[in-house]
């Protein structure tokens, strides 16, 4: 059976609207977090008018990416404040500690213990 521990990093997720995504990655770039996943997402305007006649759906950027535990608080503070995301329904940053990582996966990602 394989030992789970708490992994020394989480998930940083960044919500932002379509094209944006790029201006997210390269901040992140420019702090030393090279490796991010960008994917295209959809998402709704809160306008029950827009969304009855199917004008409510906006494309969206997804960006993914492992920070350290102890940088989190301050890289999501950055992409926070960098990205005017204070501005209502222009995106939104958060991270996730995931659960179950295993000592394979952190070996896998490379990193150290």
């Amino acid at each position: 059976m394989k030992r789970k521990i708490k992994p020394p990093f989480e998930i940083l997720i960044a919500i932002v609207d379509h094209g944006k995504g790029e201006k997210v990655v390269k901040l992140l770039e420019d702090n030393n977090i090279p490796l991010t996943l960008q994917m295209q997402g959809k998402g709704t305007a809160q306008s029950e008018f827009a969304d009855l006649f199917g004008f409510g759906v906006v494309e969206r950027d997804v960006i993914a990416c492992f920070v350290e535990e102890k940088r989190s608080k301050a890289m999501v503070e950055l992409v926070y404040t960098d990205l005017e995301l204070n501005v209502e329904h222009t995106g939104l940053v958060f991270t996730i500690q995931p659960s179950g990582a295993t000592m394979d996966l952190l070996k896998t990602l490379k990193v150290e213990v």
